[in-house]
């Protein structure tokens, strides 16, 4: 009997460290797929300010993919910033919102649709709002939802 109690503990403790290390693991997971989406932001921002009609769809072919990821298990509960102070930026209010959150992402996903449209028309004037509208949805959620940096 005082094995197992002993036993416990350590048990325990490596129950707890697997579960840091998969929620540390969706944390990072996470941020990457953001950075990802800032980083096909900031190109399609360059191809915006001197148009150039194929760079443009080329742009939005990555954007469409990444915007094809399921994000859902990117956002499994225990991975907030109350969670991983320091490491994870999602706000815990996330969760507690997550009907407002999944509209933000919706709407992201429609502008997102929108500048791919805009890319493929060759219309540049469409292009350059149909980004800005993206970039509003970004910044909605984040202003809503992300730790300030």
């Amino acid at each position: 009997m005082r094995k197992i109690l002993l036993t416990l503990p350590v048990a325990a403790l490596v129950l707890g460290t697997a579960a840091y290390a998969d929620g540390m693991e969706t944390v990072k997971a996470r941020q990457d797929y953001f950075k990802s989406l800032g980083g096909s932001m900031k190109a399609m921002m360059g191809v915006a300010k001197n148009y150039d009609a194929e760079a443009a769809k080329a742009e939005a072919a990555k954007l469409e993919t990444l915007l094809a990821t399921d994000v859902g298990p990117l956002f499994a509960p225990g991975t907030s910033d109350a969670d991983f102070p320091g490491e994870s930026d999602a706000k815990a209010s996330i969760w507690a919102n997550m009907d407002d959150f999944g509209a933000k992402g919706k709407a992201m996903h429609e502008a997102g649709a929108a500048v791919v449209v805009a890319a493929n028309s060759g219309d540049a004037a469409a292009f350059g709002a149909s980004l800005q509208k993206l970039g509003g949805t970004c910044k909605a959620c984040h202003d809503d939802y992300r730790v300030p940096e």
